[in-house]
């Protein structure tokens, strides 16, 4: 559980974060439970939450997020949809080299990676992918792919978490490595990962905003054993190509906010 924050007004953000990430609906006890903070506290910053309309009573004492939550969200939806863009593409990937096609999206307020969106191949044998799944920063394709494009205040951040890989419990390679293995992956613009003793192999691309910050990755994943059918660089280039599409629709979306 993530320790709740001190301070007003990050408690506040803190648990609007949580009635965004929640079920619709909801009971005070059940908030007050997720965020791990006293009902009274949680109670009193509902009141606002409420006020302007981002939270609504609904019946049997419970909550329901508010109508205003919605309509901030649906018009944040419509200036540009990442999810939505990114679906051809992924479809395109799948049809075309039969992976399974991934769309990260990149968190910079908690370092985190997540699966955003997935088209899965239609080869039985495949590595299972769900939407929401985190992925490790320093693991695999999909995770050095972001962290290659971080800043360098950032990559020390992230370097200092633990070094124990999550699905194969193994020690992430050295510092020093890892950090030419970063270089290498700035330099050719994707990375690539390759574990038979786990079956895992993967390539992916960064997906960026019209500040050239990261917003995420495109990749493919698949078994180690079909990993040597894509050793040449062609699978590699057509993830950069929906990758680049990606960031092109991105930016050119978030320009067009800009200047309006």
């Amino acid at each position: 559980m993530i320790e709740p924050p001190h301070g007003a007004a990050r408690r506040l953000a803190f648990l609007f974060k949580l009635v965004g990430d929640g079920p619709s609906r909801f009971s005070l006890g059940d908030l007050a439970a997720r965020a791990d903070l006293p009902q009274s506290t949680v109670h009193r910053n509902l009141q606002a939450l409420i006020e302007f309309g981002l939270v609504e009573r609904s019946g049997n004492q419970s909550y329901r997020i508010g109508r205003e939550f919605y309509r901030i969200a649906s018009n944040l939806l419509q200036r540009f949809d990442l999810v939505r863009s990114a679906q051809p593409l992924l479809a395109e990937l799948v049809a075309d080299w039969h992976e399974t096609a991934v769309l990260c999206s990149y968190s910079p307020i908690d370092r985190r990676v997540v699966i955003a969106a997935s088209v899965c191949t239609p080869h039985p044998l495949r590595f299972a992918i769900e939407n929401g799944m985190e992925i490790g920063l320093v693991w695999g394709s999909l995770g050095r792919a972001v962290l290659a494009f971080l800043s360098p205040n950032e990559i020390e951040v992230i370097l200092r978490d633990p070094a124990v890989g999550p699905l194969t419990g193994r020690r992430r390679m050295p510092r020093e490595a890892m950090m030419e293995e970063l270089e290498t992956i700035r330099q050719r613009g994707f990375s690539r990962y390759y574990d038979p003793r786990m079956e895992i192999a993967g390539i992916a691309a960064p997906v960026f905003g019209s500040e050239d910050e990261v917003l995420g990755c495109v990749g493919v994943t698949m078994p180690s054993s079909r990993y040597r059918d894509h050793l040449e660089d062609d699978l590699a280039e057509a993830v950069c190509a929906a990758a680049k599409h990606l960031t092109l629709l991105a930016q050119t979306a978030q320009g067009v906010q800009q200047a309006g």
